[in-house]
Order: C-alpha cells, then sequence, then structure tokens
C-alpha cells in the first residue's frame, strides 16, 4: 500500500469516528434489504477497525442512493467513504473484473453497453433523436488526463496475471 493510499485511508477513519454503531445506515440500505449478508457499511467499518483495504470488496456494493447520508444522526456521509474507498481500491489495482470490464468498454466504444438497433428504433417511434456516438478520441484524453488510463490498465493487468 502506498503512502498516498495510507493517507487517504487515515482521513476516511478521520471522517468515520463519530459513528456509533446504530445501525441506521445498514438499516437504510437497500442492498442490505435484499440481501443482508451483503453490507456495504462493513467496509468502512473494516477500514475504521484495521487501516487497510479489505479483499472483501464491500465498498463496490454500494449504490449511491444517498439513504445512509439522510438518515445518519452523525452526519457522517458514508456514500462518500464508500466512492473514496473504491477510488482506493482501484487505484490499488483492486477493483472487481465487472467492473473493469465495464470501464474498458466504456474507454472503446464510449458506452458500457453498447446500443442496440431495438433501442434505436423505439427512439425513433418515439420521435426521440439518434443518441450521439460518442469521440472515442476525447474519451481517451479524458482518461489520460484524470489518471484513469493508468488506473484501468494497473485493474487490466492484474485481471490478465490472475488468468
Amino acid at each position: 500500500m502506498t503512502d498516498d493510499t495510507q493517507k487517504h485511508i487515515e482521513e476516511l477513519r478521520e471522517a468515520a469516528k463519530p459513528c456509533f454503531q446504530c445501525g441506521i445506515c445498514s438499516s437504510s440500505c437497500p442492498i442490505f434489504r435484499v440481501a443482508p449478508g451483503i453490507n456495504p457499511r462493513l467496509a468502512v467499518d473494516a477500514v475504521v477497525s484495521t487501516g487497510e483495504l479489505t479483499e472483501e470488496g464491500n465498498e463496490w456494493l454500494c449504490a449511491y442512493c444517498l439513504m445512509c447520508d439522510q438518515r445518519c444522526p452523525m452526519g457522517i456521509s458514508l456514500a462518500d467513504i464508500l466512492i473514496a474507498l473504491k477510488n482506493l481500491s482501484a487505484a490499488e489495482g483492486n477493483a472487481p473484473i465487472s467492473i473493469v470490464k465495464a470501464v474498458e468498454s466504456f474507454f472503446t466504444i464510449g458506452a458500457i453497453a453498447p446500443g442496440t438497433t431495438g433501442v434505436d428504433r423505439k427512439r425513433d417511434k418515439l420521435g426521440l433523436p439518434e443518441i450521439p456516438k460518442p469521440d472515442p478520441g476525447l474519451i481517451k484524453i479524458l482518461f489520460e488526463r484524470t489518471g484513469a488510463m493508468e488506473i484501468l490498465e494497473k485493474n487490466l493487468a492484474k485481471e490478465s496475471s490472475a488468468e
């Protein structure tokens, strides 16, 4: 783990310190409601307890609905902490393969999933304009300037070595 990652984890630990484990965030979470064995809050709890990113990857399960933020009596932004954990995890090369493949698709074709002729027909029938095609050159610039290209390559390399 890099010094920069450790510094960010310490900032997240500080942001989560006011939590007194009331559980309102978990009971408000739509992910937890449909799959009680999956609790994104545990990713934050693990980081606060250990000061390290976990291998479980529960941070990737957050739907970013903000229900936890709206209901937290201590004003903790659990959703923002989970997004920061996702960013740190990806920077370390630990993004789930499904996420890596979706980002790779976005980089390559400008969309997570290619459009279909069925969608095109429905849009035409409804009188909606054609969906503009993204410029892959602009997406490449965006990825390079934001550091996303380096993170994508790191995650792809890790996935390739695991195969």
